[in-house]
């Protein structure tokens, strides 16, 4: 934490996370996702627990999201540790998270600094990796709670992020493996099952009857279900998904793992586990003797490989070049990286080699390794200069933007306005609440099937939420979309009918146009 504090210095880094942050904003208004707020394809378990500071007494602003995402991934963390000592020595344990923690602490990239939409996702799996393990060490009292706590933990991911579901369903498909392996009896079997199942569902069918509640099917099924899944994973902002191949896809991927620096370390640590260290723990697994096998833990071996690999997956199959992705790498290279130090432990302590020392020898070796990663990253970040330190100063002085500024000439912070474009920024730096469910316009802009739909959304919302502003932020120093003359809201008749019979031109600043109601 003392170490990632300058990162909550900076204005906005990343248009997601001022997207997030605007949300939970309208939530205290209103708290009803998909009525009040819509954040793509995020869900609204990424959003809710940004609006905790305010129950503290706290501005919600970018400082406090971040510090949330940290304490996300600090969770995640302490999850992991003890899901490695449940099955290996807590020493060894200790020794095999040092690159993770030193990785995360020493984060200066703007795009694992910022609240992202992955933090939860991240926290929550690590849950229930740690379940896992401590359902296969055994000695519970009453297994069946544990297991339908692990599958409503798993049953929560669809609803912070579609797209760590792949990873939830690894971690399902190892449980139902060691589950299978350790039920003595059908029945137990099928107890054990329907409990993972029920608390898979649990959290779906509250969802479903919130919907009920709130009537707002519709806008869940076309705005969360529709538009994302079935039109977001083939057709993204970057253009046509189908017809880039998946080749080139792994490509970007590897590009990325290349282009961070602060990650660049861990991931070099883990391939040199991959390609290096899991095959000389086969080969040695199944060289020695079934008398002499003591290691009941060597099929996390497999596991590991398997989240990571499931991981790897999700980040690939959108086709993003989105760096924050990586960020679903951490832990699964971290107990990759445990597994391997706790087998080759176990692994050289049966062995027959016939120089003692050769044992000591590699397994310090390995622990070094490890270590001196770690003093690798803590020597490049004492080397290069923190930015976020070295503009201080500026950060304060230029907090908010001329716009910004200039919007609160017009309006109070807590009062309604909506921005048309990619701007969310603007109710974060100002105060101000969304008057549309949703606080960016990409689907209303961007040609598509459901278009129609979202425009005649945004203006309903105008008409309904008496925004007292109306912000068009589409200009050339704006963010993706910068041209008037072909997505301005003038270009969308539905839209400039509502602004022209409503709203007045008060004001323009750097090509943004500040509209205020009549």
């Amino acid at each position: 934490m003392a170490a990632r504090w300058p990162g909550f210095l900076p204005p906005m880094l990343n248009s997601d996370e001022a997207q997030f942050t605007a949300g939970a904003i309208k939530l205290l208004k209103d708290p009803v996702f998909w009525r009040a707020v819509d954040t793509g394809s995020s869900g609204p378990l990424n959003v809710y627990p940004l609006t905790l500071p305010a129950f503290f007494g706290f501005r919600i602003e970018y400082a406090s999201s971040r510090v949330i995402g940290l304490i996300m991934i600090i969770a995640a963390i302490v999850c992991l540790y003890y899901a490695l000592s449940i099955l290996y020595d807590k020493s060894l344990s200790r020794l095999a998270i040092v690159p993770v923690v030193t990785t995360v602490a020493l984060m200066k990239f703007f795009d694992y600094v910022h609240y992202t939409s992955e933090h939860f996702s991240v926290a929550i799996l690590s849950v229930a990796l740690l379940i896992v393990c401590k359902y296969y060490a055994g000695n519970l009292s009453n297994p069946n709670r544990l297991i339908f706590a692990l599958g409503f933990i798993l049953g929560l991911t669809p609803f912070a992020k579609m797209q760590s579901v792949p990873i939830a369903f690894s971690i399902a498909c190892i449980f139902l493996h060691i589950l299978w392996l350790k039920s003595s009896a059908r029945g137990q079997f099928i107890r054990s099952l329907a409990a993972f199942f029920l608390g898979g569902i649990l959290f779906s069918a509250l969802v479903i009857l919130y919907l009920t509640i709130f009537s707002i099917h519709d806008a869940f099924w076309k705005s969360y279900i529709q538009q994302n899944l079935l039109i977001y994973s083939t057709h993204g902002l970057m253009g046509n998904l189908n017809q880039m191949s998946f080749f080139r896809k792994i490509n970007i991927f590897i590009r990325m793992l290349r282009r961070v620096s602060d990650t660049r370390i861990l991931f070099l640590l883990t391939a040199i586990v991959l390609i290096l260290g899991f095959p000389f723990l086969i080969i040695k697994r199944f060289s020695l003797s079934l008398n002499q096998e003591k290691s009941n833990t060597f099929c996390f071996v497999y596991y590991s490989l398997f989240i990571l690999v499931a991981s790897s997956y999700s980040i690939i199959k959108p086709g993003n070049g989105f760096s924050h992705y990586l960020l679903f790498l951490i832990i699964p290279s971290g107990f990759l990286i445990g597994v391997f130090m706790g087998e080759l432990a176990k692994v050289l302590q049966v062995s027959q080699l016939t120089l003692l020392n050769l044992r000591f020898f590699l397994l310090t070796g390995v622990i070094f390794i490890t270590v001196a990663s770690s003093f690798l990253e803590v020597a490049r970040t004492i080397k290069s200069d923190n930015v976020y330190l070295n503009n201080r100063r500026r950060f304060a002085r230029n907090y908010l933007s001329p716009i910004a500024k200039t919007i609160l000439k017009y309006a109070s912070p807590g009062e309604s306005m909506a921005v048309w474009g990619w701007a969310s920024e603007l109710y974060v730096d100002t105060g101000l609440v969304t008057a549309t469910i949703d606080s960016v316009s990409p689907w209303q802009i961007l040609p598509g099937s459901l278009q129609e739909y979202f425009l005649k959304r945004y203006a309903d919302d105008l008409i309904n939420s008496n925004a007292k502003l109306f912000v068009d932020a589409v200009a050339p120093r704006m963010f993706f979309f910068t041209d008037r003359k072909t997505q301005g809201h003038e270009v969308f008749p539905e839209i400039a009918r509502v602004i022209k019979e409503n709203y007045r031109l008060v004001d323009e600043v750097q090509g943004v146009r500040i509209y205020l109601k009549k």
